[in-house]
């Protein structure tokens, strides 16, 4: 009886000992977790800092190269040079998102826009003969005998964006059922906005400076290489047949992306992402690459980074990428196939 009452009485301790043991491990992994956390939030913190420092010193020596670009005996060279700074930039920002807020994204990306724009527009005035420009081509336009809107109509509900303007305005927005094309000689080097779009097929040929699209429902957009970034917003069962650096997509839902992307694609609260190659092929296409700057040696198509999914060990449920027998080879069976079904009435721009 004695025997049994001692070992007992050990049982008990050992048990106690091992409840503290624990509770002193588990004290020490939280203290050690928390110094983890804000060494990583003073990493960030310094990242960003650099980041922030290193941006505005390159804008500013861009901008300056700008200003003295018109008593400079080497113009050609110095626009060449210019273009080349402000390509680099865009892979600075593109290789730093994955540290930046989408703030901060969204203003940098405005802020390259702009110093594009003020290059081109310098260009055009100070090289006039240098001007690159593909000659007006015919567009061949899709029969239309539904479309009973007026001209004026659809005139006003295209505002695009202009040099001039810091605002951004929606290139076209409040569409259902409708084939929407848009002319290289409209979409060349410029920032193509559009938002809710339900049943549409948006055809963009050329190469755009920039694209950014919100509230597209069972959408199709097919679009030339983009020289810089592509936003996504609250868009669900879509199909995004693009080319550019960066490529950032919030909010949306069951989309499938085919991509030819420079950096790695992110992803935001969505779900349901699936992405193949970019497989669009048309009679300019490698002229369109070309002029778009984008580095066809660097492809990350097959890469998501998912900023909802943080562990490094199991792969992101939110995306994954298209099966062979889901994925489109041929895109023209599939596009008429799609303006029939929703009896799509076309509208050119």
């Amino acid at each position: 009886m004695e025997d049994f009452i001692e070992t007992g009485a050990i049982n008990g301790k050992e048990k106690i000992t091992e409840i503290l043991n624990r509770r002193h491990k588990e004290r020490e992994l939280h203290i050690q977790a928390a110094k983890l956390e804000r060494k990583k939030g003073a990493e960030s913190t310094e990242a960003l800092e650099y980041f922030e420092t290193s941006f505005e010193e390159k804008v500013k020596h861009i901008r300056n190269t700008l200003e003295t670009v018109a008593s400079s005996e080497s113009k050609a060279q110095v626009f060449a040079a210019c273009q080349n700074e402000i390509y680099e930039l865009q892979k600075y920002l593109s290789s730093s998102t994955f540290f930046l807020n989408e703030y901060c994204i969204k203003v940098c990306q405005n802020t390259i826009n702009e110093l594009s724009k003020q290059l081109d527009t310098l260009r055009n005035e100070l090289l006039p003969k240098k001007k690159f420009g593909f000659k007006s081509k015919k567009i061949v336009k899709m029969i239309n005998e539904k479309d009973g809107k007026d001209k004026d109509e659809k005139d006003q509900s295209q505002v695009t964006a202009t040099s001039g303007d810091d605002h951004i305005k929606w290139t076209f927005s409040d569409r259902v059922n409708q084939v929407i094309r848009l002319p290289r000689e409209v979409v060349n080097e410029q920032t193509i906005t559009a938002s809710k779009l339900r049943n549409c097929l948006i055809l963009l040929e050329g190469y755009p400076g920039s694209l950014q699209f919100a509230q597209l429902d069972n959408c199709v957009v097919v679009c030339g290489p983009t020289a810089r970034s592509i936003f996504l917003d609250a868009c669900t069962d879509c199909k995004f047949v693009v080319a550019c650096q960066q490529l950032r997509c919030h909010r949306s839902r069951s989309c499938d992306m085919y991509l030819n992307v420079t950096s790695r694609a992110i992803i935001e609260d969505c779900k349901g992402i699936r992405v193949a190659r970019y497989n669009f092929q048309y009679k300019e296409i490698e002229e369109d690459f070309r002029y778009s700057g984008l580095d066809l040696s660097c492809n990350n198509w097959s890469t998501l980074d998912d900023f909802n999914w943080l562990s490094t060990d199991k792969p992101s449920p939110n995306w994954e990428l298209l099966r062979d027998e889901d994925t489109i080879v041929d895109w023209s069976p599939y596009l008429e196939r799609f303006q029939q079904q929703h009896s799509l009435t076309s509208v050119d721009h």
